[in-house]
């Protein structure tokens, strides 16, 4: 359990200092602080693998953006999932919110059925994600946010399933926000 703990601590309080020489424009994330979490809030990427291999899919991999790939991811559960980014220092133009989420291929001959996440930002709805047989989305998902949307600094996230999304089908590779897009390329 302390080694599942420090794994999912590793996706959100990853210290991009020798990336950065100015690590104040990434935001502290304290997302992996949480207590008591359970086995099955997160999973590494042969865990989802395998999972998927079984019902028929294929697993997109975790992105490497800004050298955080780690091949573990945070599990959405049903009822939905909190947590907090902070950006620190003043800013006057448009940031981004990045989330890198498990994304799902059915494979010829599988069950697929359509799944919906909301995705809001300090209360407030920001983005719906779609992912069905013949339509997904792409990753990450970029969420444009205006200083005013988080005036103290702080970045409260909420993701929420919908109803139909029975089990822990969605996942968090990666959050993070940053000044400038990510380039097509990256």
């Amino acid at each position: 359990m302390k080694l599942r703990t420090l794994l999912i601590t590793a996706i959100f309080l990853s210290t991009l200092g020798a990336l950065f020489a100015d690590d104040s424009k990434i935001p502290k994330q304290e997302f992996g602080l949480e207590e008591g979490l359970l086995p099955e809030d997160i999973s590494t990427f042969p865990e989802l693998k395998t999972w998927a291999i079984y019902q028929s899919y294929e697993l997109e991999p975790d992105a490497p953006h800004l050298g955080l790939q780690d091949s573990i991811c945070r599990m959405v559960p049903e009822s939905g999932l909190r947590f907090l980014l902070e950006k620190s220092g003043h800013t006057k133009s448009t940031v981004y919110l990045y989330l890198d989420l498990t994304k799902y291929r059915p494979l010829k001959g599988s069950k697929f059925k359509p799944r919906k996440l909301q995705i809001f930002v300090n209360g407030k709805p920001k983005r719906s994600i779609l992912t069905e047989r013949t339509h997904g989305f792409q990753n990450p998902v970029e969420i444009p946010l205006e200083p005013s949307e988080y005036p103290d600094g702080k970045i409260h996230v909420e993701v929420v399933p919908s109803q139909n999304s029975v089990g822990r089908f969605w996942g968090i590779w990666d959050a993070f926000v940053v000044e400038n897009r990510l380039d097509e390329t990256e």
